[in-house]
């Protein structure tokens, strides 16, 4: 079992599960949003003989506290940096998903000194400009569905008694504010995105999922994106799988991430 611990950071306490040994070489392992750090579980299991690995649950998530403000992504991103610095992790390989690859995608640009690689899991680029009409309905949602209607599908999708367990806690514990200004307040991500791509300064690998299973990049994109990005950014679509990439295909992912981490820097 994961350790869980706390840490401050710009005023309030972050809340972060550990693995592994601290004297080994360092992951981080960072959601999305409306999830929480105990989404990580199968990578951190599969990874833990061999890396530390700190999973945070991000401000507004989980056992984290949930202001009232304070949801840019800059706030993220530094967040994450004091995460980095205060457990003095030693350039972690960083690994992302979905909001937390956006997190991902700024440590590559502008601090390649506290990270040495990033593996991202189907950030949101573009589609962030109308993700406050399209995602924030959906994920409110979710606070008022009943336990019964969640363990119900999770029965149907043959998911075991903890799993089922882990669905109705991540159903409810996330702060609605949280959402609403994080989805609200950073609709300029879809512009500025583009910048960064282009100044990746670490060894990157972004898994594009499926967007016809609700995957964030549409190939185009992906295409485009490959074009304009630095040369330390590579992009690998994976066919039939949705944006949920690590938890629906944790074989796959762990393996992928495997081959990643021991691939030489060029």
């Amino acid at each position: 079992m994961p350790e869980s611990k706390y840490i401050q950071s710009q005023g309030i306490n972050l809340h972060y599960l550990e693995w592994g040994n601290p004297n080994s070489p360092d992951l981080l392992l960072v959601h999305g949003w409306t999830n929480i750090a105990e989404s990580w579980t199968q990578v951190a299991e599969y990874f833990e003989n061999e890396f530390h690995i700190i999973a945070p649950d991000n401000r507004g998530h989980g056992l984290s506290e949930k202001p009232s403000t304070g949801y840019l992504l800059n706030d993220f991103v530094e967040d994450t940096a004091t995460i980095i610095s205060a457990l003095e992790l030693k350039r972690p390989i960083y690994i992302g998903h979905s909001w937390g690859a956006n997190i991902g995608t700024i440590l590559a640009a502008d601090h390649p000194e506290l990270i040495s690689k990033a593996f991202l899991e189907d950030p949101v680029y573009w589609k962030f400009i109308n993700s406050f009409a399209t995602s924030l309905p959906v994920g409110l949602a979710r606070l008022n569905r009943p336990e019964s209607e969640i363990r119900e599908q999770g029965i149907q999708n043959k998911l075991t008694p903890d799993e089922i367990k882990f669905e109705i806690y991540r159903h409810h514990h996330f702060s609605p504010a949280a959402l609403t200004h994080l989805l609200k307040d950073n609709r300029s991500w879809a512009f500025s995105c583009e910048d960064f791509i282009q100044r990746i300064k670490v060894p990157t690998l972004v898994l594009v999922a499926d967007n016809k299973l609700g995957g964030a990049i549409l190939p185009e994109e992906m295409d485009y994106f490959q074009t304009i990005g630095s040369d330390f950014i590579n992009f690998r679509r994976w066919e039939g799988v949705g944006h949920g990439m690590h938890t629906s295909n944790p074989e796959r992912f762990n393996q992928e991430l495997s081959s990643f981490i021991s691939a030489p820097e060029v």
